[in-house]
């Protein structure tokens, strides 16, 4: 039997997961902001840019507009949500791990009180 607190650790990650899914929509993999300025006359202009770029593929970006434009709050609150979810299932897959390995210590002291049993009848 897993200890209750990592069981409950395991469940709370779980629902903190799945409330960052429904806050609104979650950025793939391979994709990031970044941002450029063009210089037209005197004044310099900044300009978001998305990049994508999946695995064994050139780079595409796409404008975004002005920093602050509702496209890139978009995009910005989606790669956070995709940051945050990864960074949560590092941990939920490190709880996990020590769920497995309390419960095949428990299955070998099991073993091992058996094999001692055993021996003294």
């Amino acid at each position: 039997m897993a200890s209750p607190f990592l069981e409950a650790e395991q469940e709370r990650l779980l629902q903190l997961i799945h409330q960052l899914r429904n806050l609104g929509p979650v950025a793939p993999a391979y994709c990031w902001l970044t941002e450029t300025s063009s210089t037209k006359g005197l004044k310099t202009y900044t300009y978001i840019l998305l990049v994508t770029q999946r695995p064994d593929s050139r780079p595409r970006s796409q404008s975004l507009g002005r920093p602050g434009s509702s496209k890139h709050q978009h995009w910005r609150d989606a790669i956070a949500r995709r940051e945050a979810i990864v960074e949560l299932e590092q941990q939920l897959t490190l709880i996990q791990a020590l769920i497995e390995r309390q419960a095949d210590a428990q299955v070998e002291l099991r073993m091992g009180d058996l094999i001692r049993a055993d021996h003294l009848t």
